[in-house]
């Protein structure tokens, strides 16, 4: 693909991307995404009644943040890592590409962590001190969100050890079903979310060893997305609800209604229940021990961001001004997404009844909407009148 079509491919998954988060924090039937995710769990596999908690609608909030939603930030690591490393030539190009990432993460991820300070510290809920500044500014104390940039700096931090890992195709593929063996085995990173460095990992091996395929927009490419996709579904067997529901304590698949049956894996995760139970005694406690239950969750998300990514082949439309500001929707739209659900609150909209569930739905997808055009009218102001300042917060995007 040629650069300006590769390019206009990753402005259109990243705006994906960053609506998925937007929809991950907007969710509206509970209290965050998962406690969502545990009640249509309670609901669906145990025959928890919540009422219209756990309803269509929720339902429908549920496969966007907790299906779907859990592809994003993956997605993000996985595009950062195939970046990063795509156009290196030597180990030499790792200091211009710190370069960059200091303008690009370094700065904003300061910048911004001090303003959510600054407004802590205004509404009384901080106190103005070193201390605290300190926190705020190295470790994202009032600015949870920009955990995600605390990782990618540290990933960044260690491109000279992956850069020698991703030189060798054998030994680049040895480390990473080494790595996965050490987290099925409880191996820990200290400051590093084990998880991200899959993504990230991966992303890298890509850029490395199949670029053409990565970048070019085939028909094939959609075939695999899917079938990628569709593999997240029919894996759900290996998560913790899925070998606890189908494999461990089975649930009576009879009583459970045909949507969330099939939202559960359906006669896969049934076929694949009755197989699992036969595996050796050991394979189970490595499959349901938290290392392994790490690597499966990961590889899921792994599986649904690259298909994502692959569906998009084929003649792409071109990106609109707002798509090309994903960063700086990150970095605003959590403040928008729990003012969307105060006013809820404030309005005191229920849950039971059918006119309250549906405007808790609409609520719930016009957030990303608000929440683009908020940071398009703030790009073009600062773009405007204080450019400067638009590309400290943007990070110079």
């Amino acid at each position: 693909m040629a650069k300006s079509g590769f390019s206009n491919k990753v402005y259109i998954y990243t705006f994906i991307m960053s609506v998925l988060v937007v929809l991950v924090h907007a969710v509206n039937f509970a209290s965050d995404n998962s406690t969502l995710l545990l009640m249509i769990q309670s609901s669906d596999l145990n025959c928890i009644d919540l009422g219209g908690m756990t309803g269509i609608s929720a339902h429908i909030e549920n496969f966007f943040s907790n299906a779907l939603g859990q592809a994003a930030v993956p997605g993000f690591f996985m595009m950062s890592g195939y970046l990063f490393y795509r156009t290196m030539t030597g180990i030499k190009d790792i200091g211009k590409k710190w370069k960059s990432r200091f303008s690009s993460i370094v700065v904003p991820y300061g910048v911004w962590n001090v303003i959510y300070y600054l407004v802590y510290v205004a509404l009384g809920r901080a106190a103005f001190c070193i201390n605290e500044l300190n926190s705020a500014v190295t470790v994202y104390k009032y600015n949870p969100l920009f955990w995600y940039l605390y990782q990618l700096i540290l990933l960044s931090i260690l491109a000279p050890v992956f850069y020698i890992l991703l030189k060798n195709r054998i030994i680049a593929f040895a480390s990473f079903f080494l790595y996965l063996g050490f987290l099925i085995k409880g191996g820990d990173l200290p400051l590093i979310n084990e998880d991200a460095v899959i993504y990230y990992f991966a992303g890298g091996l890509m850029s490395r060893f199949w670029t053409a395929s990565f970048e070019k927009g085939k028909k094939s490419g959609i075939i695999l997305g899917t079938f990628l996709i569709v593999l997240t579904w029919s894996t759900q067997i290996f998560t913790t609800v899925g070998m606890q529901n189908f494999v461990i304590a089975p649930i009576d698949l009879q009583k459970m209604e045909s949507l969330s049956f099939w939202y559960f894996g359906g006669r896969v995760s049934e076929v694949l229940g009755a197989l699992i139970v036969k595996l050796p005694e050991y394979v189970l406690i490595y499959i349901l021990s938290p290392g392994g239950q790490l690597v499966v969750n990961a590889l899921r998300r792994l599986f649904l961001c690259l298909g994502i990514w692959l569906i998009l082949s084929g003649k792409m439309p071109e990106a609109k001004g707002y798509m090309k500001n994903s960063f700086f929707l990150y970095a605003v739209h959590f403040p928008i997404a729990r003012g969307v659900i105060f006013m809820l609150e404030y309005m005191n909209v229920g849950y039971h009844g059918t006119g309250e569930q549906v405007l808790r739905l609409v609520a719930y997808f016009a957030t990303p909407v608000i929440s683009i055009a908020v940071a398009d009218g703030l790009k073009q102001i600062l773009k405007k009148y204080i450019p400067f300042s638009w590309k400290l917060l943007s990070g110079g995007r």
